[in-house]
């Protein structure tokens, strides 16, 4: 028997065979099971060959004609840029924060990897991450952000069959047009959009490491709401890029000191035209419903901007003089003595049902003294408000002294910033307005304003408000009484006469003038000028109701809101003011009726054009003659040489012409006209009618029409229409020629004279204008035939 120690040493060598061979099993083991299961990962990985079409869903953007962008709609705001057109200095910054040997190592940075592990051993916490470009690529693109052990190896695997199958310059392209930058910006082109307002090509070194640090943590290294954090990220890139040496020292020191001005209007989709903008954005919803929002559509509308930003400011300013007009309606909210004494963010809270509208912000009043009022805004900042404002009457010194008008401490008030920077008090209106304007010859709608605040009430008044058009209406009547037979020189009855139930088809009506103001018998022209009821009834009712009816509705107006009645000559049915614009267009480009055109061009991001308008080639629907259009249109004016748009004479613009309107009990202010080829329209009134007062179109509508015309015309030349063929002169007046053949309408009422002698039955100016080209068609024919 062997000792003990000679037999455990002699059982030693096999237990070390045994272990050593149990050990490798278990590793060949280990080895094919992983291998295994490398293998079924790799066949279960997604198909990456699609990257290389790669198409993210790019947002819808809205342009002004000019290509200044107006909007952009979309869940995502994203710009895809290919790599060559990525500035090199936007690449360095990424690359020196995210993954300087990017272009060295394969799909995983092991050297990096090694590094990460030991210092967050090290830290005992995980502070490094050890990503490339290409696994944040697959994570971004393939996989979810869990933090699990299967996900980061779905990763790894991915990476490098992204690797297998793309560039590094494809992989980075990849990333920086995929990746999340914060405010709704994916990529970096939208980002830098977004922040700066600039394209990506002309960003600095400063902005782009600005920008690099953004991927990490978007919300945290906001500019904006962390701007400390952001810039803290922005130095250490900065000094990165330096040590890798993609800058020199002097670009440096120079991007360190660089004050970075950020995009004040990056939150807000819309931007401006905020109301033909979202008639844009419907009109364009219609053509492609959701898809709308990702195809990447680039729409560009009719608007042109100087018009655009002079229409949204001088109706803003004409609703606030017409507001201050009717005296002070006093605070809108009282919300205690005490509610001054929160801190900013509950003041935010509490002012929060009443926001801002442009530059009139909500204010809580803290003090009120005689001298003066302090109030503080949503934002904390004090300020006093020591003037009376001219646009209030009698201003806040002299309001009463208790009762709800009274501003006392708690009071919700309205302020604004004048031009010599004092406050002043103010008040957002309660009546809305309109403003639109179209080329005469094209219909493009060249400005919209639709009301006095899209964000405030989104209710679009320029196409969608129906009401009362007063005596804006009056010139469709004075076109269809020429085609009857009915001149500028006929004399009418300018006096004060009951209509029978006969005459008006219903109850008796006695039509009165403005200011019950009588001429006795005057001429058509003068009837127009000055706005005269009594002449607009009595050529309605010799022409006959029907017809002028029928005949005015060829322009634009419905005839279910505006019915057969005499009251119709006075504007009693019911336009919107693109359809009175398109109306006065017709007299303005010689007889025909254009269709409105918003939107020019729809393209995709690649340039291919998916809609264009090309329906402005042909002048469009002839509505009234050349010969009708001319002369109403000198009498029109007329109306602002001498009449009741005589304040539309500050365009200094001798082919200006147009006419007010005022309806039944001043619900409604219009005033319409055109100079330079350019119609515009501006209408005034409450959402719920009710009259605005002592007021007429031409005191509160035509002050905004001139001011805004100031901008439209400016770089336009004045446009004459040139006497067409067929009419005559008499008595200094226009007639059709053969009226002086006696084929007009014979006098058979007694408010009215010709000094024609005419016939009975006179033809339509359309149809002997058409009779008039037969004939030119047949002599056309005829020469043919003899050169032949």
């Amino acid at each position: 028997m062997r000792p003990a120690a000679q037999q455990t040493t002699s059982e030693l060598p096999f237990r070390l065979k045994f272990i050593l061979g149990f050990s490798i099993g278990l590793i060949l083991a280990a080895s094919l099971a992983g291998g295994y299961w490398l293998r079924q990962a790799w066949r279960q990985l997604p198909a990456v060959d699609h990257l290389n079409q790669y198409s993210p869903a790019l947002p819808l953007r809205i342009y002004s004609s000019e290509g200044i962008l107006l909007a952009e709609y979309g869940e995502e705001r994203r710009q895809f840029l290919p790599i060559e057109k990525i500035p090199l200095v936007m690449r360095q910054a990424l690359l020196a924060i995210e993954d300087a040997r990017f272009y060295e190592h394969g799909a995983v940075d092991f050297t990096g990897l090694l590094r990460a592990t030991l210092a967050n051993l090290g830290s005992g916490r995980q502070g490094q991450g050890a990503s490339t470009i290409s696994m944040q690529v697959a994570r971004s693109f393939f996989l979810t952000r869990e933090k699990t052990l299967q996900r980061k190896l779905n990763e790894i695997l991915l990476s490098y069959k992204l690797e297998q199958r793309y560039s590094k310059d494809k992989l980075l392209e990849l990333y920086m047009n995929q990746i999340y930058l914060g405010e709704r910006s994916y990529g970096f082109a939208a980002a830098s959009n977004i922040y700066f307002d600039k394209p990506l090509e002309q960003i600095s070194v400063a902005e782009a490491a600005m920008l690099a640090g953004l991927p990490k943590a978007p919300s945290a290294y906001n500019p904006v709401a962390n701007p400390q954090r952001a810039a803290t990220r922005q130095h250490y890139i900065l000094q990165r890029m330096l040590e890798l040496g993609y800058i020199k020292p002097e670009a440096y020191q120079q991007a360190m000191e660089e004050k970075l001005i950020l995009n004040p209007s990056r939150n807000s989709s819309v931007q401006e035209a905020a109301y033909a903008v979202e008639e844009a954005r419907q009109l364009v919803m219609q053509l492609y419903q959701e898809r709308a929002y990702t195809m990447g559509l680039d729409v560009t509308t009719t608007i042109q901007m100087a018009p655009q930003l002079a229409a949204d400011k001088q109706l803003r300013s004409g609703l606030l003089d017409a507001q201050g007009r009717r005296g002070y309606r006093g605070p809108e909210a009282q919300l205690g003595t005490s509610a001054h004494k929160h801190a900013n963010s509950t003041l935010n809270k509490l002012l929060l049902p009443y926001p801002d509208s442009g530059e009139i912000l909500a204010a809580l009043v803290t003090e009120v003294s005689p001298k003066q009022i302090k109030a503080v805004l949503r934002n904390g900042r004090v300020l006093q408000i020591g003037a009376i404002d001219p646009r209030i009457a009698g201003g806040w010194a002299k309001l009463p002294a208790s009762g709800k008008r009274m501003i006392s401490v708690g009071s919700v008030i309205r302020t604004y910033r004048d031009s010599s920077e004092r406050w002043l008090l103010s008040q957002a209106p309660e009546m809305e307005g309109a403003l639109i304007s179209v080329d005469a010859k094209t219909g493009d709608i060249l400005a919209l304003a639709g009301g006095f605040d899209f964000f405030r009430n989104p209710f679009n008044h320029a196409l969608q408000a129906y009401r009362q058009p007063g005596s804006s209406f009056k010139p469709f009547v004075y076109s269809a009484a020429l085609e009857k037979g009915y001149f500028p020189g006929t004399m009418v009855d300018d006096t004060q006469r009951v209509l029978l139930p006969q005459d008006t088809g219903a109850r008796s009506w006695r039509p009165r003038n403005f200011g019950d103001n009588y001429e006795g018998f005057i001429t058509v022209r003068r009837g127009l000028m000055r706005s005269k009821n009594l002449v607009a009834v009595s050529l309605m009712q010799a022409s006959g109701a029907a017809y002028v009816q029928e005949f005015a509705t060829q322009f634009s107006f419905l005839p279910e809101r505006n019915p057969v009645s005499l009251p119709l000559a006075l504007g009693a049915g019911a336009v919107t003011p693109l359809q009175l614009a398109q109306s006065y267009a017709v007299f303005a480009n010689g007889g025909y009726a254009q269709a409105p055109r918003l939107i020019k061009e729809i393209r995709d991001r690649s340039g291919q054009v998916l809609f264009a308008d090309s329906a402005r080639k042909n002048p469009g629907k002839k509505v009234v003659s050349a010969r009708n259009a001319y002369i109403m249109d000198s009498m029109l004016q007329d109306v602002v040489k001498a009449g009741t748009g005589h304040g539309a004479k500050v365009l200094a613009r001798g082919d200006t012409a147009g006419k007010t309107g005022t309806s039944n009990n001043a619900y409604d202010a219009w005033f319409a006209g055109y100079s330079s080829g350019v119609v515009s329209v501006v209408w005034l009134g409450y959402d719920q009618p009710k009259s605005l007062g002592n007021t007429t179109g031409g005191v509160a509508a035509l002050p905004i029409w001139s001011r805004y015309m100031q901008v439209a015309v400016k770089d336009r030349n004045e446009y004459w229409q040139e006497e067409p063929a067929g009419l005559s002169v008499v008595d200094g007046d226009y007639v059709y020629s053969e009226y002086l053949m006696g084929s007009c309408v014979a006098d058979s009422y007694p408010f009215i004279h010709s000094k024609l002698t005419c016939q009975a039955g006179g033809s339509s100016d359309l149809t002997l204008e058409k009779e008039a080209l037969n004939a030119a068609q047949e002599r056309e024919q005829i020469l043919k035939l003899f050169s032949s």
